[in-house]
């Protein structure tokens, strides 16, 4: 088949941090393409230069046989014949849909206002061929979620569309939108339109792809013909890096329950049960959306469920707020340290000692009792600084995640959630990080890891629970646990 497009040694970095390696990408006049990786694996970075929200660092894009510039911007790209319905929606809430659908394109009549009763109909006719009776003059913030979704695809389509990309289009529609919008993507296919569908769902991709393409770590791996591959080879091909020696401590699992999370309930999480026993570190996987922060926020009081229980040492427990699982020993470091998990502008000190003297309230800021705690604790997890004042704003940013978990040691949390733990470290923080959360657990602290990174939770989690859309899909031990066989319950198949 004739190519449309060809990317060739895409090149890409933010913060001196270079996300793709010289990508390669290809795909043919109705071609039906999947663009598959674990997260991170730079899909959406590779879409988005394509679209002309982002300048390549280095390579080349020839679509139709034309060499794109280095500075095209996403109008010109859609002047060209391409969309991209990105995985967060950018719609305009206080525009009607028939405005969002046809933004800056509104059809004019002949003396150059715009023509509603035109955009309006040109909207309704679009959302029809999607199967939805939206009405084009409401407004978007009055829309359902998927509804939004939908709006986004008329949007997308409006254009003489020629190479349509799509991230993550379904992850909010039913099974009946999904399958309205299979139709439409495999008639546009008839048509000539090409088709770049990026999905984790990859039973999607064996149903609806004609070919699947997997990056991974920023570098383009192989392309196969989707009938020559099963979803369970597609699974391996994206995490198919080495697997490190495991550094998980021996466990029998024999320990007492401390915490057990019965039938929690709320908008995305659905019926989630799971024990988590004193010393076992406990990992949570899956993919972006699969809800794991979300459970998270529950177990600590920041999200209130709609139904279910939490039994903390075999009681009841009610945690209505942070503060609730501070004082119940709970200990939460969260996805975002810099935002959620320090004050950057305080020192080493104050940051880690805010979480002991929230719970113990009254006289309890001596100087002198806080200073041997920061040294302690400076000591304890080899945090590298010039001293317990020193702004934590100033620190790496493995030493900032040190300071994150020297603050729940201080409070003595026996429960200690993680959230991506390692996220933007470097190797020598990261083993020192695992050093430390080793011997939390060897001391009795019971530890959930909530983290992205395969080999790290293969590689110090004794048990992993896998979740998929709001549900828990599996849970593994240490011995069971294989990448291929986690991403298989990350995707339900």
């Amino acid at each position: 088949m004739e190519s449309i497009l060809k990317m060739r040694g895409i090149r890409k970095s933010f913060f001196g941090v270079e996300v793709l390696h010289g990508q390669d990408f290809e795909i043919s006049k109705g071609e039906i393409a999947a663009l598959c990786g674990e997260n991170g694996a730079g899909k959406s970075t590779l879409m988005k230069i394509l679209a002309g929200v982002y300048t390549c660092d280095s390579g080349e894009i020839e679509y139709k046989g034309e060499k794109l510039g280095p500075n095209i911007t996403p109008m010109d790209v859609q002047r060209r014949g391409i969309s991209m319905i990105h995985q967060e929606l950018n719609l305009l809430e206080d525009l009607t849909v028939a405005q969002n659908i046809f933004l800056c394109r509104e059809p004019r009549n002949r003396i150059g206002a715009i023509d509603y009763k035109k955009m309006n109909s040109d909207a309704k006719t679009l959302l029809a061929r999607l199967g939805e009776k939206i009405d084009p003059t409401r407004k978007v913030h009055e829309l359902k979620i998927a509804q939004k979704q939908m709006v986004e695809i008329a949007k997308a389509i409006s254009f003489n569309v020629e190479l349509l990309v799509m991230d993550e289009p379904t992850s909010v529609l039913t099974g009946k939108e999904t399958e309205i919008l299979f139709n439409l993507i495999r008639n546009l296919s008839k048509e000539g339109v090409a088709t770049v569908y990026i999905s984790h769902r990859l039973k999607e991709i064996v149903d609806l792809c004609q070919t699947v393409s997997i990056l991974r770590d920023g570098t383009f791996v192989t392309k196969k013909n989707v009938a020559d591959v099963t979803v369970k080879d597609i699974a391996t091909l994206m995490v198919g890096r080495e697997v490190k020696e495991s550094m998980a401590s021996d466990y029998n699992g024999n320990g007492e329950i401390v915490l057990e999370v019965k039938d929690v309930s709320d908008t995305m999480l659905k019926d989630i049960s799971f024990t988590l026993r004193r010393g076992e570190i406990l990992g949570f996987s899956g993919l972006v959306g699969a809800g794991r922060s979300e459970l998270m926020e529950v177990i600590f009081g920041i999200r209130k469920p709609h139904h279910g229980e939490i039994i903390l040492e075999g009681k009841p427990i009610t945690v209505k707020s942070a503060i609730d699982a501070i004082k119940a020993n709970i200990g939460f470091v969260t996805e975002d340290r810099k935002d959620t998990g320090l004050v950057l502008g305080r020192s080493i000190l104050d940051n880690i000692n805010y979480e002991f003297w929230l719970k113990n309230r009254g006289g309890m800021r001596r100087r002198r009792d806080s200073s041997k705690r920061t040294q302690d604790a400076i000591k304890e997890m080899s945090i590298r600084c010039t001293g317990e004042d020193q702004l934590v704003s100033n620190l790496s940013g493995g030493n900032q995640q040190k300071v994150v978990l020297g603050k729940w040691l201080i409070a003595n949390a026996k429960i200690l959630i993680l959230d991506e733990p390692t996220r933007g470290v470097d190797v020598g923080a990261r083993q020192e990080i695992y050093r430390i959360i080793q011997n939390l657990a060897n001391n009795g602290v019971s530890i959930i890891i909530v983290s992205s990174d395969l080999p790290e939770i293969m590689g110090i989690c004794q048990r992993t629970a896998v979740m998929h859309e709001g549900r828990l899909t599996g849970v593994l031990n240490n011995s069971e646990m294989s990448e291929s066989k986690i991403m298989y319950y990350a995707t339900n198949v």
